[in-house]
């Protein structure tokens, strides 16, 4: 048990910034103070058990003497009355002082849930393109969200009530010491082995439904992914049955994983609850053959008893805390990638002209598990206002020169010069202020019309004018008109409700509301029929007249033929 705490307080120091080691001080002290509180609360009611279940204890206790004399009392039953009063002062106090604490804990995990997303988020973004194009996104999603949320919400959390528990119960059992120290025997006795034994038979087994159940999450996702996303080809392949029942396997097994946690959350209550009612039996034995009087054993029992109306959930806590800290072992190695990481120093961003002309100079490209150079030694010129087409059969390398123009992959050799100034990591955000890129399978948000042309920019920024023109541009304003909602329709997710030219145009109003003034199509044509693919066609064509450079990549010559140059490849 140590090392594992010993070794989990050591990666927390390491994946939690400084200033954040800092408020989980602060956050162990409020807590402390809250438990300590609570003490008081219940220490309280030892006075008042002791007036009423002894007789003459005002003139047996000398502090109830003095308190009694100090307050000038002539009635014992105001007295009680005053301490049952005070009682309830302190515990609404304490109660209000408890919230504040809840409050401003909550506050320190959510907002370490936040710094930690977005931290994992920029980490994953400066992987760059080809790390998402390999990574499964539910694991992408499991890591940006999930894992941070379970870090800072049950990791970190389960570690500051540990340690919180541990006090309160230090504080408790010194206090029955003082008061009866064979009492702490038996509470030892009754309570000690069965708490050893429950740790020892859940700290296995919940570590392995925890990391089970972190391999299960995204392979649910990505079924239900292909459930939602994949509906028409899962119907026309006959395969819904099939999807469903491995589907079905896998939350089947999800939820029996489910029940053993949901088990190993209760169990602790239940084991501690048994252990406190034998700990009653063996005091109310001692104090039949040991204790002068009934009185004694029930002052012993009243104080037991408000000892193990806080003990029981204390060490209810402190084993869920125990098996919380071992079941989620696994997080640290995701939330480590990110220890050490430091983000990029801020680029000192140089500007670009295109005034004339891109050159591709001996552009050489390969992956890195490859044995060969996919692109060798590749030249081309591209003139201001002209139109270029690149073709060449599947696997030649042409969307992977386009990737390089676009600054998600870098030449193995070579470089693009834009107006003579290399592209490079200081020109490359000034050079996509200049460029928009339109997709053969465009990416439309499940928002309207205006929001996916203004993609990324909030409502209050966005020029609806300037949408407007864009959509007439992209030929696509004629059929907005006749929605009702106009460009404020809700087009649905993946753009479900409009077709694979619209969707196309949608791509081109985009890239044009983002000032672009070099247009990238890969493959824009190839999904369309003939009627579609010849009018988006004849809109790039359009484009290229307004004296936007036109970059093409396509499979037909014929979608081409307006280009000044094409390329082969």
């Amino acid at each position: 048990m140590n090392n594992l705490i010993l070794s989990t307080l050591k990666n927390i120091i390491k994946v939690l910034p400084f200033t954040y080691r800092k408020k989980s001080v602060l956050v162990s002290f409020l807590l402390l103070t809250n438990s300590v509180l609570e003490l008081f609360g219940l220490a309280a009611f030892i006075p008042l058990f002791t007036i009423i279940l002894q007789d003459n204890a005002i003139q047996k206790y000398e502090s109830l003497t003095w308190l009694y004399e100090l307050l000038n009392f002539n009635s014992e039953k105001i007295f009680i009355i005053a301490i049952a009063s005070l009682i309830v002062l302190v515990m609404v106090s304490k109660n209000f002082i408890s919230l504040g604490i809840s409050y401003y804990q909550s506050k320190f995990s959510l907002s370490l849930y936040h710094y930690f997303a977005i931290r994992m988020h920029q980490y994953y973004y400066q992987k760059g393109f080809t790390f998402f194009k390999n990574t499964n996104s539910n694991i992408i999603k499991r890591d940006i969200n999930d894992v941070p949320q379970y870090f800072a919400k049950d990791m970190l959390f389960s570690v500051l009530n540990l340690f919180n528990e541990i006090t309160v119960l230090s504080l408790i059992i010194i206090g029955v010491l003082i008061y009866d120290p064979k009492a702490i025997v038996l509470l030892s006795i009754a309570v000690l082995p069965i708490f050893l034994f429950f740790y020892r038979w859940v700290k296995k087994r919940s570590i392995r439904v925890a990391e089970k159940s972190n391999e299960l999450a995204p392979e649910i996702w990505k079924y239900i992914y292909q459930s939602v996303f994949g509906y028409v080809d899962v119907q026309i392949t006959n395969a819904e049955n099939r999807i469903r029942k491995q589907l079905g396997e896998l939350i089947n097994e999800q939820t029996k994983l489910n029940v053993k946690k949901q088990l190993y959350l209760l169990a602790p209550t239940k084991v501690i609850e048994n252990g406190m009612v034998l700990t009653i039996l063996t005091i109310t034995i001692y104090g039949m053959c040991f204790l002068s009087s009934k009185q004694d054993l029930a002052t012993l029992l009243g104080v037991f008893a408000l000892a193990a109306y806080r003990i029981m959930p204390s060490i209810n806590r402190l084993m869920i805390a125990l098996v919380a800290v071992r079941s989620n072992q696994y997080l640290f190695p995701i939330m480590m990638q990110i220890t050490n990481y430091k983000a990029p120093d801020k680029i000192e961003h140089q500007e670009i002209t295109f005034e004339k002309q891109i050159e591709l100079q001996n552009i050489s490209f390969k992956f890195p598990d490859a044995e060969n150079k996919l692109i060798n030694k590749f030249n081309l010129t591209i003139k201001k206002g002209s139109a270029v087409g690149i073709m060449g059969p599947s696997g030649s390398g042409k969307t992977t020169l386009m990737n390089i123009m676009l600054g998600f992959l870098r030449p193995t050799n070579g470089k693009i010069l834009i107006d003579d100034k290399e592209l490079n990591e200081s020109t490359l955000v000034p050079w996509r202020d200049k460029i928009g890129y339109v997709q053969q399978d465009v990416y439309i948000i499940d928002g309207t019309i205006i929001e996916n042309v203004a993609f990324g920019y909030d409502n209050a920024n966005t020029d609806v004018d300037r949408v407007e023109r864009c959509l007439v541009k992209a030929s696509l304003l004629p059929f907005v008109n006749t929605l009702p909602d106009g460009i404020n329709t809700i087009i649905g997710e993946r753009g479900a409700n409009l077709s694979g030219g619209q969707k196309q145009r949608i791509g081109i109003a985009r890239a044009l509301y983002s000032g672009a003034s070099i247009l990238f199509f890969d493959e824009a044509t190839s999904a369309l029929d003939c009627q579609t693919e010849s009018e988006i066609t004849e809109n790039i064509r359009q484009l290229n007249n307004e004296k936007l450079t036109v970059i093409v990549i396509a499979h037909r010559e014929n979608t081409l033929k307006y280009c000044d140059k094409i390329v082969k490849i």
